[in-house]
């Protein structure tokens, strides 16, 4: 992987001047942060040669000067972004490796965690891989995961500017890449610290480039866990000064059929207007079965309610 990231530059396509960095996070396991980091990536990833279906919502339909906005379930096919994107999974549990058809990296190689930790064994681009599918023609790679994860916080106590270890880690390879998206693991440790920091707006780099997407379902738990990780943020920013922005919430495994508590949930999230609702995604059998084939939904379902609701998703936070 290394040899075809220095022979393939990026392709011709219009590209964010800074390295985007997307931290899809919640503190609460089971929302589908995994499923919507992935989905995300593919969809930036997606040729600009093809056409692929997209919901357009009525924002979009603004965008366009429509004089009469189409229904938000309409769909339309457009060029794919065509951007060079790399899928951190940034969890032990090693759910996002697993998905795309990988196995975690082994224990006593090399990893992310030991580059954090200021204890590298190699090069990091030695362990990025491809998600292969025609596709995303080469553009869409993965860091896979490793259980020494488990560990980091305690690695990170002692490094010096441990909030810092994941941009330090990373920072080799971002030149790569138009988008990288981190999938966080559910915890409000110094890992999620490292995650945020590695997320905040640099200097010279315009606003909404980069941010926090929080991921959520439409039930009471994750408005609890909502409240416990943007209050982590608020102390970032106020403890450290960073620029840190919301993304968006995107409501996850949502289904109308489970009636008043998940309807009216939505309704509860939709009224928050900072940060704003950037996707709704339903829960349906094409992505439970993509995982269990081991294959990228777009690529095993690319026409499915879910793939087109993922590249609207990714349209609203590019």
């Amino acid at each position: 992987m290394r040899v075809w990231l220095d022979k393939n530059p990026p392709p011709n396509v219009q590209r964010p001047a800074v390295v985007r960095r997307i931290i899809v996070c919640n503190q609460k396991g089971g929302v589908g942060k995994t499923a919507v980091t992935s989905g995300a990536g593919q969809a930036l990833a997606e040729g600009a040669d093809l056409l692929h279906p997209v919901r357009i919502s009525k924002h979009f339909a603004a965008l366009l000067n429509e004089d009469q906005p189409r229904s938000p379930l309409d769909y339309e096919d457009l060029p794919g972004p065509g951007l060079r994107v790399l899928l951190v999974d940034f969890d032990p549990q090693g759910h996002l490796t697993k998905q795309t058809g990988h196995d975690p990296l082994q224990l006593d190689g090399d990893s992310l965690t030991k580059h954090m930790a200021g204890e590298p064994k190699g090069d990091l681009r030695d362990l990025i891989v491809e998600v292969d599918a025609p596709r995303f023609g080469g553009r869409l790679h993965l860091l896979p995961a490793c259980t020494d994860a488990f560990l980091l916080d305690v690695k990170l106590s002692g490094v010096r500017a441990r909030e810092a270890a994941l941009e330090r880690a990373l920072s080799p390879v971002e030149h790569y890449y138009d988008v990288i998206l981190v999938d966080c693991p559910p915890s409000l440790g110094l890992s999620m610290d490292a995650a945020a920091f590695y997320g905040r707006r640099r200097p010279d780099e315009d606003p909404g480039n980069s941010g926090v997407l929080v991921v959520v379902q439409a039930e009471d738990s994750s408005a609890d866990a909502y409240a416990l990780l943007t209050s982590q943020i608020e102390d970032l920013r106020g403890d450290m000064g960073l620029e840190l922005e919301y993304l968006g919430i995107v409501v996850n495994h949502y289904d109308a059929r489970r009636g008043y508590i998940a309807t009216s949930s939505l309704e509860a999230w939709m009224a928050i207007k900072d940060p704003r609702v950037v996707g709704v995604i339903g829960d349906l059998k094409e992505q439970k079965e993509a995982v269990r084939v081991k294959q990228p939904l777009l690529a095993y379902a690319p026409r499915c309610d879910q793939a087109v609701a993922l590249r609207a998703l990714a349209r609203e936070i590019s």
